[in-house]
Protein backbone atom coordinates (compact mmCIF):
# COMPACT_ATOMS: atom_id res chain seq x y z
CA UNK A 1 0.00 0.00 0.00
CA UNK A 2 1.34 3.35 -0.99
CA UNK A 3 0.70 6.39 0.77
CA UNK A 4 1.25 9.89 -0.37
CA UNK A 5 3.83 11.54 1.03
CA UNK A 6 3.24 15.34 1.42
CA UNK A 7 6.10 17.59 1.45
CA UNK A 8 6.64 20.53 4.20
CA UNK A 9 5.67 23.75 2.66
CA UNK A 10 9.18 25.33 2.06
CA UNK A 11 9.35 28.57 3.91
CA UNK A 12 10.81 31.92 2.59
CA UNK A 13 11.68 35.00 4.91
CA UNK A 14 8.71 36.75 6.17
CA UNK A 15 10.02 39.88 4.73
CA UNK A 16 11.65 40.81 1.83
CA UNK A 17 14.12 43.30 3.80
CA UNK A 18 15.37 40.34 5.72
CA UNK A 19 16.79 39.04 2.48
CA UNK A 20 17.60 42.02 0.76
CA UNK A 21 20.37 42.39 4.01
CA UNK A 22 21.25 38.77 4.13
CA UNK A 23 22.19 39.55 0.38
CA UNK A 24 24.19 42.89 1.14
CA UNK A 25 26.12 41.49 4.29
CA UNK A 26 26.70 37.98 2.01
CA UNK A 27 27.98 39.80 -0.76
CA UNK A 28 30.08 42.51 1.51
CA UNK A 29 31.99 39.17 2.63
CA UNK A 30 32.33 37.66 -0.38
CA UNK A 31 34.48 40.74 -1.28
CA UNK A 32 36.11 41.04 1.99
CA UNK A 33 37.31 37.33 0.99
CA UNK A 34 38.70 38.92 -2.26
CA UNK A 35 40.42 41.38 -0.80
CA UNK A 36 42.09 39.21 1.51
CA UNK A 37 43.45 36.79 -1.44
CA UNK A 38 44.83 40.35 -2.71
CA UNK A 39 46.39 41.50 0.55
CA UNK A 40 48.10 38.06 0.72
CA UNK A 41 49.29 38.14 -2.50
CA UNK A 42 50.40 41.88 -2.18
CA UNK A 43 52.12 40.59 0.73
CA UNK A 44 54.04 38.01 -0.70
CA UNK A 45 55.29 39.83 -4.06
CA UNK A 46 53.99 42.81 -4.17
CA UNK A 47 56.33 45.19 -2.83
CA UNK A 48 59.34 43.45 -5.05
CA UNK A 49 57.05 43.16 -8.18
CA UNK A 50 54.74 46.46 -8.08
CA UNK A 51 53.40 45.10 -11.42
CA UNK A 52 52.25 41.88 -10.90
CA UNK A 53 50.58 43.06 -7.48
CA UNK A 54 48.85 45.54 -10.29
CA UNK A 55 47.80 42.79 -12.67
CA UNK A 56 46.15 41.05 -9.69
CA UNK A 57 43.66 43.64 -9.36
CA UNK A 58 42.13 43.40 -12.59
CA UNK A 59 43.18 39.78 -13.80
CA UNK A 60 39.99 37.46 -13.71
CA UNK A 61 38.94 35.43 -10.75
CA UNK A 62 40.61 32.03 -12.24
CA UNK A 63 43.55 33.83 -12.95
CA UNK A 64 44.39 35.20 -9.85
CA UNK A 65 43.95 32.13 -8.32
CA UNK A 66 46.29 30.94 -10.47
CA UNK A 67 48.91 34.01 -9.45
CA UNK A 68 48.47 32.87 -5.69
CA UNK A 69 49.24 29.35 -5.94
CA UNK A 70 52.50 30.65 -8.15
CA UNK A 71 53.68 33.43 -5.41
CA UNK A 72 53.26 30.96 -2.75
CA UNK A 73 55.54 28.64 -4.74
CA UNK A 74 58.05 31.28 -5.55
CA UNK A 75 58.18 32.87 -2.15
CA UNK A 76 58.04 29.15 -0.56
CA UNK A 77 60.11 30.63 2.31
CA UNK A 78 57.38 33.33 3.08
CA UNK A 79 54.84 30.79 3.94
CA UNK A 80 55.25 27.45 5.95
CA UNK A 81 54.26 24.28 4.07
CA UNK A 82 51.05 24.25 6.29
CA UNK A 83 49.92 27.89 5.70
CA UNK A 84 50.35 26.87 2.05
CA UNK A 85 48.34 24.13 2.49
CA UNK A 86 45.54 25.89 4.31
CA UNK A 87 45.38 28.60 1.79
CA UNK A 88 45.43 26.41 -1.63
CA UNK A 89 42.53 24.27 0.74
CA UNK A 90 40.45 27.77 1.71
CA UNK A 91 40.52 28.66 -2.26
CA UNK A 92 39.09 25.69 -3.28
CA UNK A 93 36.58 26.16 -0.59
CA UNK A 94 35.75 29.19 -1.48
CA UNK A 95 35.89 28.12 -5.64
CA UNK A 96 32.86 25.82 -4.53
CA UNK A 97 30.92 28.74 -2.91
CA UNK A 98 31.64 31.18 -6.14
CA UNK A 99 28.45 30.05 -8.08
CA UNK A 100 25.85 30.55 -5.03
CA UNK A 101 27.72 33.77 -5.19
CA UNK A 102 26.82 34.40 -8.89
CA UNK A 103 22.73 33.29 -7.36
CA UNK A 104 22.98 35.79 -5.02
CA UNK A 105 24.62 38.66 -7.09
CA UNK A 106 22.55 38.01 -9.91
CA UNK A 107 19.04 37.22 -8.16
CA UNK A 108 15.91 39.50 -7.32
CA UNK A 109 14.10 39.44 -4.04
CA UNK A 110 10.33 38.19 -4.48
CA UNK A 111 7.06 37.01 -2.49
CA UNK A 112 6.58 33.62 -3.92
CA UNK A 113 3.71 31.19 -3.05
CA UNK A 114 3.89 28.04 -5.43
CA UNK A 115 0.71 25.33 -5.04
CA UNK A 116 1.37 22.12 -6.56
CA UNK A 117 -1.86 20.02 -6.46
CA UNK A 118 -3.79 22.49 -4.62
CA UNK A 119 -1.17 22.18 -1.95
CA UNK A 120 1.36 25.05 -0.77
CA UNK A 121 5.16 23.87 -1.70
CA UNK A 122 6.72 27.21 -1.25
CA UNK A 123 5.65 30.57 0.65
CA UNK A 124 7.48 33.68 1.46
CA UNK A 125 10.02 35.88 0.19
CA UNK A 126 13.10 34.04 -1.61
CA UNK A 127 16.42 35.21 -3.44
CA UNK A 128 15.24 34.03 -7.09
CA UNK A 129 16.37 33.45 -10.44
CA UNK A 130 16.22 36.95 -12.94
CA UNK A 131 12.90 37.41 -13.99
CA UNK A 132 12.23 38.16 -17.81
CA UNK A 133 9.97 41.63 -18.84
CA UNK A 134 7.35 39.04 -18.60
CA UNK A 135 7.77 37.47 -15.02
CA UNK A 136 9.37 34.54 -16.26
CA UNK A 137 12.22 32.81 -15.02
CA UNK A 138 15.46 34.55 -17.28
CA UNK A 139 18.16 32.84 -15.81
CA UNK A 140 21.45 32.47 -17.59
CA UNK A 141 21.03 28.99 -17.84
CA UNK A 142 17.89 28.28 -19.28
CA UNK A 143 16.37 25.06 -16.69
CA UNK A 144 18.56 26.57 -13.51
CA UNK A 145 15.89 27.58 -10.57
CA UNK A 146 16.83 28.76 -7.82
CA UNK A 147 15.08 30.51 -4.60
CA UNK A 148 17.43 31.27 -1.38
CA UNK A 149 16.05 32.55 2.08
CA UNK A 150 17.55 34.88 4.26
CA UNK A 151 18.76 31.87 6.48
CA UNK A 152 20.10 30.44 3.42
CA UNK A 153 22.07 32.75 2.37
CA UNK A 154 23.28 33.66 5.68
CA UNK A 155 24.56 30.00 6.17
CA UNK A 156 26.31 30.86 2.48
CA UNK A 157 28.03 33.80 4.55
CA UNK A 158 29.47 32.01 6.98
CA UNK A 159 31.03 29.49 4.98
CA UNK A 160 32.89 32.50 3.20
CA UNK A 161 33.76 33.99 6.36
CA UNK A 162 35.24 30.94 7.65
CA UNK A 163 37.69 30.53 4.89
CA UNK A 164 38.31 34.04 4.46
CA UNK A 165 39.44 33.67 8.58
CA UNK A 166 41.91 30.63 7.43
CA UNK A 167 43.67 32.87 4.91
CA UNK A 168 43.64 35.81 7.04
CA UNK A 169 45.27 33.93 9.79
CA UNK A 170 48.03 32.68 7.22
CA UNK A 171 48.25 36.60 6.09
CA UNK A 172 48.93 37.67 9.31
CA UNK A 173 51.44 35.29 10.16
CA UNK A 174 53.44 36.21 7.11
CA UNK A 175 52.91 40.07 8.15
CA UNK A 176 53.85 39.42 11.78
CA UNK A 177 57.23 37.63 10.91
CA UNK A 178 58.12 40.21 7.85
CA UNK A 179 57.63 42.69 11.29
CA UNK A 180 59.70 40.93 13.39
CA UNK A 181 62.53 40.47 10.25
CA UNK A 182 62.42 44.24 9.73
CA UNK A 183 62.73 44.70 13.07
CA UNK A 184 65.90 42.62 14.07
CA UNK A 185 67.74 44.69 10.37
Amino acid sequence: MSQNVVPPTREGSPTAHEVYLSVGIALSWWEASEDILEMLFTQLCGAKEPVAAETFRVAPRQSRAMMIKSALRHHASRATPEETSIVIDAMKKIDKLAPTRNEIAHGHVSEINETIDGLIVKRGNFLSSTLDPLGHIASREANKRYAHTAAEIDEWRDKVRHERGRIMDVWMAIMMRDQAARNQA
